[in-house]
């Protein structure tokens, strides 16, 4: 039998792990990859980066369109839910066996329930990891109980689905698809990336993604992200800044990136909303750091032995490698980790260090344990432990 598995994808994010997952489905008999296509990757704001699936050579099965222009919480709770009702077209459409969900996205969540309504087994990337400062930790260890196999990137996440009840035998550490699509992907020349990003390829230069804190109360989002600029203007650094996530705030905080940069970054920073992962695997080696806090400076970065500088509480609770500098919201935190960042002595170090999240290897892993997965009552039931 044919095992077809569908994939959800609504963010440059997600695609950038699913990609070689998906690539190697293609390759493999016996397994066929259904792909549908939402979120962000059809809106202009955010890059439309349904050009750069494309790019990739994925297949799309499908796409959903949901978003509205605004970000607060009663129309992202809208159209998360209109997204549900196309989605239900789907499952009702197209003869899939899994549903892979990846993450902690709070727009899997109407995948996560038609999955259950139409009895498919939940296929979880990236469970069991831990980010306090924001909603998404709640999605996830949602998503971990009602999924029915489980790719964890460690032994500390593999532990932690054991602690919320998940049985050892669903439970594979397969490491990051992230780092299957970066030793995949041919490297481009950061020279003439950085030239067509019109900035001086002779001089340094980080990466900024920056998202707001769902459940961060004492410090607003606009603050913090003055307070990294307040801190970055006092280095002779050129920044690569890319658009956050769609979250509640997300329109300001990007009006405010622009706004800033054409009055005190002239010159020396540039806003793209999407850079695209051949681009950016490309650039940060190159890079004298990346800042902010999302979570492919806590995975992806690592892996590069390039200095991370991760900003309060939004990955709070990831397993951290040496190359990872926490700090708080106030700039003269932030400071003081660019210039551990930017120290002879610190960059010597980290490129010693061993890297946690796996080798390269997670989708041959995921196939091989879903190829011998038989899809029965004892796959769909699972027990109170």
């Amino acid at each position: 039998m044919v095992k077809r598995i569908a994939f959800f994808t609504s963010c440059r994010g997600d695609i950038g792990i699913l990609t070689p997952l998906i690539k190697k489905i293609y390759k493999t008999k016996g397994f066929e990859a259904l792909l549908f296509v939402g979120g962000t990757h059809l809106s202009r704001k955010y890059g439309y980066t349904l050009n750069e699936i494309k790019q990739e050579g994925l297949r799309i099965t499908g796409k959903y369109k949901y978003l509205t222009n605004f970000d607060d919480p009663y129309n992202l709770s809208r159209s998360t839910n209109k997204s549900g009702a196309q989605v239900a077209t789907f499952f009702k459409m197209f003869n899939f066996h899994f549903v892979c969900i990846l993450g902690d996205r709070f727009e899997r969540l109407p995948i996560i329930l038609n999955s259950l309504i139409f009895k498919k087994p939940i296929i979880h990337l990236h469970g069991g990891e831990i980010t306090q400062g924001l909603i998404d930790e709640q999605v996830r260890h949602l998503t971990s109980k009602a999924s029915h196999l489980h790719f964890v990137i460690c032994k500390d996440y593999e532990n932690n689905l054991i602690k919320i009840g998940e049985q050892k035998s669903r439970i594979f550490n397969s490491g990051a698809l992230a780092i299957d699509n970066i030793l995949n992907k041919k490297q481009k020349d950061s020279r003439s990336l950085i030239i067509n990003l019109g900035l001086d390829p002779k001089k340094p230069f980080v990466i900024l993604t920056y998202h707001p804190v769902s459940l961060e109360f004492k410090v607003s989002a606009m603050q913090q992200i003055k307070n990294i600029f307040l801190a970055l203007k006092k280095f002779d650094l050129q920044i690569i800044i890319t658009a956050p996530g769609i979250e509640v705030g997300s329109n300001e905080l990007i009006s405010f990136i622009k706004s800033k940069i054409k009055k005190d970054f002239y010159k020396k920073a540039i806003f793209v909303e999407s850079l695209g992962f051949s681009a950016l695997y490309s650039l940060i080696p190159k890079s004298q750091f990346v800042i902010g806090n999302s979570s492919f400076g806590i995975i992806e970065v690592p892996f590069f032995k390039v200095p991370t500088i991760n900003i309060g509480d939004r990955q709070k609770g990831r397993f951290l490698h040496e190359s990872v500098i926490g700090t708080r919201y106030d700039d003269k935190s932030i400071s003081r980790a660019i210039k551990l960042a930017l120290s002879k002595s610190f960059r010597i170090r980290i490129k010693k260090m061993k890297y946690h999240f796996g080798n390269g290897k997670a989708a041959d892993k995921i196939l091989k344990v879903i190829k011998k997965t038989n899809i029965n009552q004892k796959l769909l039931r699972k027990p109170f432990v």
